[in-house]
């Protein structure tokens, strides 16, 4: 029945049909209203859907590959040597008669060649995972190799020398020789490139 004219109604009925008056409210009619449809003549409704928020692209970094022909001839060389080095400090590097010493046990600072060496191998092999790497230095490669390599040498040259009065044993040639050739590789380039500048700049 109609609150407002009192006529009857049928109970499906939203509506009066008598003087009209709204029955049932939209929310107890059951479930959502239906999309309004556009008046006859009017273009539909064509707002695009609310976007989403955007999202922060992070940039992914080169995958690791590790592939040694990334690195030029220097570097393999210099890399080779450097695992030359390494092994060596641990040999007998002095002895007299039987007894035999090596080179880190007599000589502590060797420490800073291990750790010159130990920063080569893995600059190398960062070297050797990237194409391109993900980060940059402050200094240049052929620099880098120069200084690592010079350390490495300048401290193996002081334990050869400082024997203590101990003979020789083939670990300290075998050190000395392989820091040589390792700061050699990329000392010598270096020292003919610089004197070859030097001569066209005096021309």
């Amino acid at each position: 029945m109609c609150p407002n004219c009192q006529a009857p109604t049928r109970g499906d009925s939203d509506f009066c049909t008598n003087c009209g008056a709204q029955l049932r409210s939209a929310s107890t009619a059951g479930g959502n209203a239906p999309p309004t449809q556009p008046a006859p003549g009017q273009p539909p409704n064509t707002q695009p859907a609310p976007s989403l928020p955007n999202q922060v692209q992070r940039s992914s970094a080169p995958a690791f590959s590790f592939d040694l022909k990334r690195l030029a001839t220097p570097d393999l060389i210099i890399g080779g040597a450097s695992i030359v080095v390494f092994i060596s400090l641990f040999l007998p590097w002095f002895g007299f008669l039987s007894y035999t010493i090596s080179g880190m046990s007599l000589h502590g600072y060797l420490v800073i060649a291990l750790l010159a060496d130990l920063a080569l191998l893995a600059y190398l092999a960062l070297r050797a995972g990237w194409e391109t790497p993900p980060f940059r230095l402050p200094i240049a490669h052929a620099p880098l190799l120069l200084i690592g390599t010079g350390v490495q040498l300048l401290f193996v040259l002081i334990a050869f020398l400082q024997s203590d009065g101990l003979g020789h044993e083939f670990g300290s040639y075998l050190g000395l020789l392989a820091a040589l050739a390792a700061c050699g590789v990329i000392a010598v380039p270096m020292i003919r490139s610089a004197r070859s500048g030097a001569q066209g700049g005096a021309r």
